[in-house]
């Protein structure tokens, strides 16, 4: 389904279930799986179904892993040194031959296990107890973790989120003399523009983060009396910032079709990842859907793209353990519009992006409907959000424009700087 399209330049050695695959150091985990062919990596929690990285940014349960004898590893945010001992979990059999899928095959139509047998003496508490040894998402650590360290650190601003947005804002206030700490689960800054080289280059360029204080693979997993928690492999960190600023971006839609999980089927803005780390398809990919990473991806693949539609035509995905074929619908793309079928390895899809507005929600800010998916940021002209809460980019419902995010950037760092003058 995928291969490398270079030579590594600097190998390492991994194992997948006690087989060695080589992997380029640095790069995700779950890349170099996918790269050596190895694209089911997960099943799901109840009726196992075979499950693969969709959006290779956290954002997803496709490529969670036992990786050294820890569960539930996001082997899409943990690089590759050389040596890590990666396990699927939650089979019985093989990642590949889950003997737990007749599962899914005796309920075709789903499962209600909470009220299957119910009320049946002796029968419901057996029941219940099947249903939960089979589901879950792995054995608790091979061995006891230690204790992991905790420190303090106070700035004036912190900028959750290292995408586009989150690198723009944090460059803006420390051009203005602020301190200013960054934090994001990805491996680097630039988040999703990760997929698109030239311009997470240029993005950089462009907003240098000279004298922020950058803090990368943590997670700001919450806000407690107005305290940032952030946690990550070196330990915790609880950050002290007047400012808040918030561009935790968006997660990436999904097609509402069947089979819309199975392996092989990726976000355009994932496919385009997989293409930057020189992983490519190895045959034709449906296209679906329009936006900044459906053209990325479109002129990155040229004439692989075996047919790009607009998401209303991908009426179904079909195969069983992996991508076979799409069916696509002909104009006007009802639902009794004619289909023709087309083969493909993969399936890359632009649908709707939801704002990832949680943690700024929980930090005060208002948030509001958002007219494509889910909810989104509310800001006012100048991106705040609340008391001491500022934010920019997809999280507020805005499409990816790098244009438009440096304005915004600009705009709430003139304003954070205005707010601490007027401070007493």
């Amino acid at each position: 389904m995928f291969r490398r399209s270079r030579a590594l330049q600097d190998p390492v050695t991994i194992t997948l279930d006690g087989a060695a695959v080589p992997a380029e150091r640095g790069e995700p985990l779950a890349v170099a799986l996918v790269a050596s062919g190895r694209v089911t990596l997960a099943r799901s929690p109840k009726l196992h179904r075979p499950r693969a990285p969709t959006c290779l940014r956290g954002g997803c349960d496709g490529c969670l892993a036992r990786v050294d004898g820890v569960p539930n590893v996001m082997t899409c945010l943990r690089p590759a040194a050389g040596g890590e001992r990666i396990e699927a979990q939650n089979v019985v059999g093989s990642r590949e031959a889950d003997l737990l899928r007749v599962t899914d095959w005796f309920f075709p139509q789903g499962i209600d296990h909470h009220h299957l047998m119910a009320g049946v003496p002796g029968l419901s508490r057996v029941m219940q107890s099947i249903a939960r040894k089979l589901a879950g998402l792995g054995r608790l650590p091979s061995a006891a973790l230690p204790p992991e360290p905790a420190a303090r650190l106070e700035v004036d601003a912190a900028v959750i989120g290292g995408g586009p947005a989150g690198v723009a804002a944090a460059s803006a206030l420390s051009a203005r003399g602020l301190r200013v700490a960054l934090i994001d689960d990805g491996l680097a800054p630039s988040g999703s523009l990760a997929g698109a080289p030239r311009r997470a280059a240029e993005l950089l360029a462009q907003h240098p983060l000279d004298g922020v204080r950058v803090l990368s693979r943590r997670v700001a997993a919450g806000v407690y009396l107005g305290e940032i928690l952030v946690a990550g492999d070196a330990g915790a960190t609880v950050i002290t910032a007047p400012a808040k600023i918030f561009a935790t971006g968006a997660h990436d839609g999904v097609a509402a079709v069947p089979n819309n999980d199975l392996p092989g089927v990726f976000s355009a803005r994932a496919l385009c990842r997989l293409l930057a780390h020189g992983v490519e398809p190895t045959g034709p990919v449906a296209l679906a859907g329009e936006g900044f990473w459906a053209d990325e991806l479109a002129g990155a693949l040229g004439d692989c793209i075996a047919a790009r539609v607009p998401l209303a035509a991908l009426a179904a995905v079909h195969g069983i353990s992996q991508v076979k074929s799409v069916s696509l619908r002909e104009a006007p793309f009802g639902p009794d519009s004619p289909t023709r079928d087309v083969k493909v390895v993969a399936v890359a899809v632009e649908a709707p992006a939801a704002p990832a507005f949680e943690i700024a929600a929980q930090a005060g800010a208002g948030v509001e409907p958002d007219p494509r998916a889910g909810y989104a940021v509310k800001v006012d002209a100048r991106g705040r959000a609340g008391d001491g809460v500022w934010a920019l980019g997809e999280c507020t419902g805005a499409a990816l424009d790098l244009a438009g995010i440096t304005r915004a950037a600009e705009i709430i760092a003139d304003d954070v700087l205005s707010t601490r003058g007027a401070a007493p």
